[in-house]
């Protein structure tokens, strides 16, 4: 994924998506790039969004982007989601020891890692002291490099990510089910019991900070917020509390009733929470009109 990020070289400004598989799976950058374009701004639009990225790997990868791209952005989206907000160790409890979570696991993650975990919004105590002792055996993997030789590419073989390469519908629902979702979560204003119902929580507004401060030095000045649509309604509920509460950024939720009137077929939808086919491609020129419509392209 960096080196496709990295490798843009072209002369259009670039809009960079940071995210998760919400994204991954929402938006079609090609799309969105050709919706912003008839509005008369030409640009580029990258997504640093994969499966499962938590907010721990985004920043991680985003020093990472920075560090090397050639071209800088000059607009960055980032993407709302409650359950990354408010599980921000999820992925690391749930791929324990793995590569991915060796790789990310650097200074700064374990510094943002610890001070999530003793949080007043974290877990029990036991909980806690279970998952420090797994950040620091994680710190030490990735400080002393274990797992580096078996996981290496030659540095002249191509890399093969493709962002558009997506995987293939298996959940299906029927179109009378799929109303009855959206419809329901559209009426949800309750987060889930488990979430903080301070949105967003202190450490999230932190590191938001410490990722736009990250960009900041690096040029770019233009930030705003979107939710990709879903059909669990406590993730709309989580978008609305959000954007009320960072009302000094442009924020779009992903819930005007003509969107949601158009994502009402089974094909729309890979499972509850992610676009597919041709919903996908309606929610992304959707966002690139309201994109469009505010002053904030570059």
């Amino acid at each position: 994924m960096l080196e496709y990020l990295t490798d843009y070289d072209g002369d259009r400004p670039v809009v960079l998506l940071v995210g998760s598989s919400f994204t991954q799976q929402g938006i079609d950058p090609e799309v969105l790039t050709e919706t912003l374009g008839t509005s008369g701004r030409s640009v580029t639009v990258l997504p640093l969004a994969i499966g499962g990225l938590s907010h721990l790997e985004r920043l991680h990868y985003l020093r990472e982007y920075l560090a090397h791209a050639k071209r800088m952005p000059r607009l960055v989206l980032f993407e709302i989601a409650g359950g990354y907000d408010n599980g921000p160790l999820f992925q690391l409890q749930q791929m324990l020891f793995s590569d991915r979570m060796v790789a990310m696991m650097d200074s700064t993650s374990a510094w943002w890692a610890f001070r999530w975990l003793f949080s007043r919004d974290a877990a029990g105590l036991t909980t806690r002291v279970v998952l420090a002792g797994e950040i620091l055996a994680h710190l030490a993997l990735h400080v002393g490099h274990v797992g580096f030789l078996w996981n290496s590419t030659r540095a002249d073989e191509p890399g093969d990510y493709d962002p558009r390469v997506l995987p293939p519908k298996v959940q299906h629902f029927t179109d009378d089910e799929v109303a009855r979702f959206i419809d329901q979560a559209a009426q949800t204003r309750d987060l889930r019991a488990d979430w903080p119902q301070n949105v967003p929580t202190h450490w999230m507004r932190a590191l938001l900070e410490a990722e736009m401060s990250t960009l900041r030095r690096r040029g770019v000045h233009r930030f705003a917020f979107y939710s990709v649509p879903s059909m669990q309604g406590a993730n709309a509920a989580y978008a609305r509390r959000f954007c009320a509460a960072m009302s000094d950024f442009i924020c779009i939720v992903g819930e005007d009733p003509q969107l949601l009137a158009g994502l009402q077929q089974d094909m729309d939808w890979y499972d509850f929470d992610h676009l597919h086919g041709e919903g996908r491609r309606l929610y992304t020129r959707w966002l690139g009109e309201r994109l469009s419509a505010r002053d904030i392209l570059p």
